[in-house]
Order: C-alpha cells, then sequence, then structure tokens
C-alpha cells in the first residue's frame, strides 16, 4: 500500500474519490472539496493548506482518503481550540501547523475517513506516524462519523473532545400544524404571532435550485452571504467564484430561497438547505423569522446529541527557536 499527500484535489480523479463516499453528502463530494480550491477560498494566503491523505494499492487504485488541511490558525474550523493554542504558546510549544480532517468552514457531522474499514486504519495509522517528521504538532479529526470514532477510540495517544449540536427532525409531521400541535402553548403563540408578522410584510418565497439562478441572482446571494461576516468585522471564507463554480459542478445540491416584496428583494434573504444541499445564509432579523416560517422537510432532531464531534492526536513538540 503507498500512502501519498495531495496538495490539489484535482490529483485524483472526481470517480476515484467520489465512489469511496458511502451517502450522498454533498460536503464531502470531490466537486464541493474541489470547488473550495479552484475558487481561491482554500489556499495560499487563507490558513488553510490543502494536504489530503490517500492510500492506494499497487495497481494505483484508490483504497482509503481522508481529507485533509494544514492549518497555520484555528479560523473556519466550528470547533474552538483557541485556549490550546495560547496553551502551547505559553509553555512554548508550536501548536501551528496543525493537520486537520475535515469539510472546512462547515459544523456538519460525517465520514472523514473514506473507504473500507482496513484501508482507513492503515491510512490514518501512517498519517499520525508522519506528523513528526513534517514537524505538524498534531492531527485532528473534526465532526466525526461512527465509523471514525470506532477506529479513533481503539488508538492509543488520541483523546476525545466532546460538543454538542442541535438538530431538527420531521417527528412524522404532515404540516406545520402538526409541528405547532407538537409545541407548547407559550412556544406555539409566539412561532404563529412571527409568521403572521412576516405575511403582514406580503413577501413572498422562491425556491431554486443551483442551476437556476442567473449570475446576477448569484452576486446577490453573495452579498447576503458577506454580510453575516461583515457585520461582525470580519472577512467572508468563501468567494464569489466558488457560488458559480459550485451552481455548475453541482447544482442539484443546492436549494436557494428567494424572499422577495413586491418583486424586488428588500434585505439581504435567506438561503436554506433542502437535504443533500448546500446552504449560503443571509442575515436579517425579518429573515430569521421568515426562515423559522417557512420550515423544511429533513431530518434532524430538537434534542442535543451527546456524540463526541471531534478527537486529537497530540503530539506537540518543543519548541527550539
Amino acid at each position: 500500500m503507498i500512502v501519498e499527500y495531495l496538495y490539489s484535489l484535482a490529483q485524483v480523479p472526481a470517480a476515484q474519490w467520489n465512489a469511496l463516499l458511502a451517502d450522498d453528502q454533498p460536503f464531502l463530494r470531490h466537486e464541493f472539496l474541489a470547488t473550495l480550491e479552484d475558487s481561491g477560498s482554500l489556499g495560499q494566503g487563507t490558513g488553510w493548506q490543502p494536504a489530503h491523505q490517500i492510500l492506494k494499492d499497487e495497481q494505483g487504485q484508490l483504497r482509503a482518503a481522508m481529507p485533509a488541511y494544514l492549518k497555520m490558525h484555528s479560523y473556519g474550523e466550528y470547533v474552538f481550540d483557541w485556549a490550546w493554542a495560547d496553551a502551547c504558546r505559553r509553555a512554548g510549544i508550536d501548536y501551528y501547523p496543525k493537520l486537520l480532517a475535515a469539510v472546512p468552514f462547515s459544523p456538519v457531522q460525517g465520514a472523514r475517513l473514506l473507504g473500507d474499514p482496513a484501508a482507513c486504519a492503515t491510512l490514518l495509522d501512517a498519517t499520525t506516524g508522519s506528523l513528526a517528521g513534517l514537524e505538524l504538532s498534531s492531527l485532528h479529526v473534526n465532526f466525526t462519523d461512527p465509523k471514525a470514532d470506532a477506529l479513533l477510540q481503539d488508538r492509543e495517544g488520541w483523546l476525545a473532545r466532546l460538543g454538542c449540536q442541535f438538530h431538527w427532525h420531521n417527528r412524522g409531521y404532515g404540516d406545520y400544524g402538526d409541528f405547532l400541535a407538537a409545541l407548547t402553548s407559550r412556544k406555539r403563540k409566539q412561532l404563529r404571532k412571527e409568521r403572521d408578522q412576516v405575511a403582514g410584510l406580503g413577501v413572498s418565497f422562491e425556491w431554486r435550485q443551483g442551476g437556476e439562478l442567473s449570475e446576477a441572482e448569484w452576486d446577490f446571494v453573495y452579498a447576503c452571504y458577506a454580510n453575516t461576516y461583515e457585520v461582525r468585522g470580519q472577512d467572508p471564507y468563501l468567494t464569489r467564484a466558488f457560488f458559480s463554480l459550485l451552481a455548475e459542478r453541482l447544482p442539484a445540491a443546492i436549494r436557494v430561497v428567494l424572499v422577495r416584496q413586491g418583486g424586488r428583494w428588500p434585505w439581504p434573504s435567506i438561503s436554506r438547505t433542502a437535504t443533500p444541499s448546500m446552504a449560503a445564509t443571509g442575515a436579517a432579523c425579518r429573515n430569521s423569522i421568515s426562515c423559522i416560517s417557512r420550515p423544511v422537510s429533513t431530518r434532524g432532531s430538537n434534542t442535543p446529541s451527546p456524540r463526541g464531534c471531534s478527537a486529537s492526536m497530540p503530539g506537540p513538540r518543543a519548541n527550539t527557536s
């Protein structure tokens, strides 16, 4: 077996990479990850350098893969390890660069080790064994799935990092009224009040697939997305080119909701997901109400999940500089 680093996903055919996927989640598809790179959302100057790990057999066939990135900071991970980084700094230990197995900018749980378990185990052990030689402080695996959890928990040197997410599930609701009936009287009354507020604004909701938007409409979607960062004084992670490229390469995985008033977009609109899909989110108070009042059919839960969502392989080295 041969282990290789890929500094661009273009180094492996899309069909071979996608053949390792166990489900149709778009975030792990070659098209999605390659678009992050090709659009300039990742790469030089971003602190996210692609370093995908792959395992090939003697015939050159791809047997396992792990989407991975060299990180010079902890932005865009949705796992906050700044305290670890600060503790290492005070102790004279280099925390960066680190190796991260994750889907960039997306706190979505899913496979991080792609392929059959035996091949994934071989790839994982080879990757962790190479950390010191590559002068990497550690390997982090964020928002893992049960298969990765099983492989990690049996290996020495790994630390479990627990987190909590809230998901909404359709528990047999036939319509919005069924959902409201399952709530307490106070919450039911509040949601009805908010929905009435939206109805009083005279807005309409238009659902589109990714390939159905014009470039001008994508400009507006990007403005919505960028606004969520601008109001916090931050630059957006994704570039404008990302949206057009993804719409071209993976149009069926995108659902966008355009919120209009009198045929116009009166404020940054909300773009929401329909499983499987990719989300771009706008920011405005009334849009949040609109979003709540236009539920999408998806699987999730309104109860917290106690599952471990990430793991780290520590191996910090002393700072000798």
